[in-house]
């Protein structure tokens, strides 16, 4: 009588696709960490994800593209922690802003090495970065925006464009944390908080 045979499990030999994506965006994230985005090729990204070359065209066109869809990953969770602190502020409007700008300027340091590597890169033509699926995902000026636009309804803000503010304001913030973290002489957090605090509080007219 033939032994019997052990059943064996056996990988699949192709992963799903959202799986594939995944691997992409965690190896392209590893090599931009450890070389730059302008010295990362293809090969290093397909070989960090183990895939083929043929595979990353199947999910995007060039490394710009990738590296967009690993900046609105980035946004997204740094939104999602911002209006965790939000929700968390209240019903007091002034006090609602105040909590999204704290955590904002808690979160940009706390990520700071990731920022710069993600974000001082050339962007991509407008036409090109739209290509890369958001799937809804949360932006900064977006969150803001919402946050502004109710305060506005509720008779706590005054401004003639909440979404304007928030990308003014937004773009503000961006850059000022561009200057101050690439400067010899480090800024009092105390002090930049404030002076941020103003900034948009005179911004919608508290």
């Amino acid at each position: 009588m033939p032994p019997a045979r052990t059943a064996q499990r056996t990988a699949p030999r192709t992963k799903p696709a959202d799986q594939r994506r995944r691997d992409l965006l965690e190896g392209g994230l590893q090599v931009f960490l450890e070389r730059g985005v302008a010295a990362t090729t293809l090969e290093h990204i397909t070989k960090a994800a183990g895939v083929a070359k043929g595979t990353f065209y199947l999910y995007f066109d060039s490394k710009e593209q990738l590296l967009v869809a690993l900046q609105r990953e980035f946004e997204a969770r740094m939104v999602q922690r911002i209006e965790q602190a939000v929700l968390a502020a209240g019903e007091d409007w002034v006090a609602r802003l105040d909590a999204w700008l704290d955590a904002a300027l808690a979160d940009y340091p706390s990520e700071r090495a990731l920022h710069d590597v993600l974000f001082h890169h050339p962007a991509l033509a407008s036409h090109e970065a739209d290509v890369v699926d958001r799937a809804g995902a949360p932006d900064l000026a977006g969150s803001l925006t919402g946050l502004i636009g109710a305060g506005v309804a509720a008779g706590a803000f005054d401004t003639l464009d909440p979404e304007l503010t928030a990308m003014l304001l937004c773009s503000a913030l961006h850059r000022m944390f561009d200057r101050i973290w690439h400067r010899d002489q480090e800024i009092d957090p105390e002090h930049l908080a404030a002076a941020t605090r103003q900034l948009f509080h005179r911004a919608v007219a508290v």
